[in-house]
């Protein structure tokens, strides 16, 4: 049995902090990723294409979701294809029960949690594997739906199991623990390979047997980066599993960090700054002339035009100048971590106002919060879960800090905050 692994794709996803423009372009780009996904099993002739919940971002699907989706499902179905379909927490049942859709017959929604367990046929019409899914009967599932899914006895074809869950202690980053999950468990249950969805990040959970999230299908946010795609599966021979990634997002994100900024004094020598480290930060990947780049840029460190930069306006005008320089689709530039050329070191020793803040703020940086006598209830914005002790905590908040305290105490030296 050989198929196509996606998940998460996220059709019709909002992008309401983005200008119509992008809005459109990030919300065709999830269209167009599918389509070049169904392009690939059509290509490579797989037996079935296998989705692992949330292809829909919400309830609510558009008129152009929904012609854009029925007539790939058609491609597929005319092409004796199978599609597999468990629902997501973004896509419960409940949502997509109620929904409009007509499903083809070639494809099958699971969209309760109960497993159900369905044969996937060949070019010739036998039957090659089978494939076991459970899905999101609501958008909160705390079971571990893992625990009711077995393979089919007494064959010796491929099973595959088919679950959107939070395996536990896997890299998942923002990602809620919905139907949450075991890998002992899943390594044990019996099955050839499991088809996971969920986290966004593409990572094998497991070689033996193969455990994998492929990953979502087109990033969506700038934390989401790298190469997006699917995962083709071989499972000709259970035995010696063959998986290998597919990209397929046409649009990719890609955080840069832009340090020593102090010998920067004009926009002009800024933007080639920023172009040479974007052209060095790109320059050992293979050669995509169709991919379109969202860019975040973040500015660091002691910078001569900290003053400017500040200014929500210019680094407006920057982030467009950098958009049209870079060739990107949109660029996005960060400047909280920017603060002033100061020499912090010639006023610690004052013996006035500022020098007392300054040694103050050097003990607190340090880890010694005892020095204002406050507790974690103190800081509203504290979470121990979340930012570890307090001390690092305050360590963390007041790097940068003593430089902004001495800018602003001695503005008409450093120049305004």
């Amino acid at each position: 049995m050989r198929f196509l692994h996606i998940a998460d794709v996220h059709l019709d996803t909002g992008f309401a902090a983005r200008s119509s423009t992008v809005r459109n372009r990030l919300r065709q780009a999830s269209r167009d990723a599918l389509e070049r996904c169904v392009d690939t099993a059509l290509e490579e002739q797989v037996d079935a294409l296998l989705i692992a919940g949330d292809l829909f971002d919400g309830a609510h699907v558009s008129f152009a979701t929904e012609r854009f989706l029925l007539d790939q499902l058609a491609r597929l179905d005319q092409a004796g294809v199978a599609v597999v379909y468990a629902t997501g927490n973004h896509d419960p049942g409940s949502a997509v029960r109620s929904g409009r859709l007509a499903w083809p017959d070639n494809t099958i929604v699971v969209a309760e949690e109960k497993p159900r367990t369905v044969p996937v046929a060949g070019r010739d019409g036998k039957p090659v594997g089978w494939v076991a899914a459970a899905g999101h009967a609501t958008a909160g599932v705390e079971a571990d739906l893992s625990r009711a899914m077995r393979p089919r006895p007494g064959t010796p074809l491929p099973q595959v199991a088919m679950l959107h869950t939070q395996v536990l202690g896997v890299d998942a980053r923002a990602h809620g623990p919905y139907a949450p999950s075991k890998v002992d468990h899943l390594r044990q249950a019996g099955f050839h390979y499991w088809a996971l969805g969920h986290v966004h990040r593409r990572q094998a959970v497991s070689d033996d047997p193969p455990i994998r999230y492929p990953g979502n299908l087109q990033g969506r946010n700038p934390r989401e980066t790298g190469p997006k795609g699917g995962l083709l599966v071989d499972l000709s021979d259970p035995r010696r599993p063959q998986v290998e990634f597919r990209a397929f997002a046409p649009v990719r994100w890609q955080e840069l960090v832009v340090p020593a900024l102090e010998d920067v004094r004009t926009l002009e020598q800024l933007e080639e700054r920023v172009v040479r480290l974007w052209k060095k930060s790109r320059a050992g990947e293979p050669a995509e002339s169709e991919a379109e780049w969202m860019a975040v840029i973040e500015l660091t460190g002691p910078a001569a035009l900290w003053c400017e930069l500040r200014e929500p306006e210019e680094a407006e005008y920057l982030a467009e100048a950098l958009t049209r320089r870079l060739g990107c689709l949109a660029a996005e530039v960060r400047t909280a971590a920017v603060r002033p050329l100061v020499r912090v070191g010639e006023h610690e020793r004052r013996p006035d106002v500022l020098g007392a803040i300054l040694g103050l703020a050097k003990e607190v940086a340090a880890g010694d919060s005892g020095r204002l006598g406050l507790g974690p209830v103190d800081f509203a914005g504290f979470d121990p879960s979340r930012d570890g002790a307090l001390d690092a905590y305050l360590a963390r908040l007041m790097k940068g800090g003593e430089e902004e305290i001495v800018s602003k105490m001695l503005k008409d030296e450093y120049g305004r905050p």
